[in-house]
């Protein structure tokens, strides 16, 4: 699955990924303990996340 990251300080990304959990990414986000967290191999500031939405597969 390749997902489309858009960060704050204005990278647009687009990532492959085996298995995307928009739940868990949701609370990584939001948590106050965690500063980093990793969509695929990339390693984000949290702060730095702005937007992160799945590209539609081509059929």
């Amino acid at each position: 699955m390749t997902l489309n990251v858009v960060t704050h300080s204005g990278q647009d990304l687009k990532i492959e990924v085996e298995v995307y959990d928009p739940i868990l990414l949701n609370e990584q986000l939001n948590s106050n303990e965690v500063h980093t967290v990793l969509i695929g191999n990339t390693i984000f500031s949290k702060i730095d996340i702005k937007l992160v939405v799945p590209v539609p597969q081509e059929q």
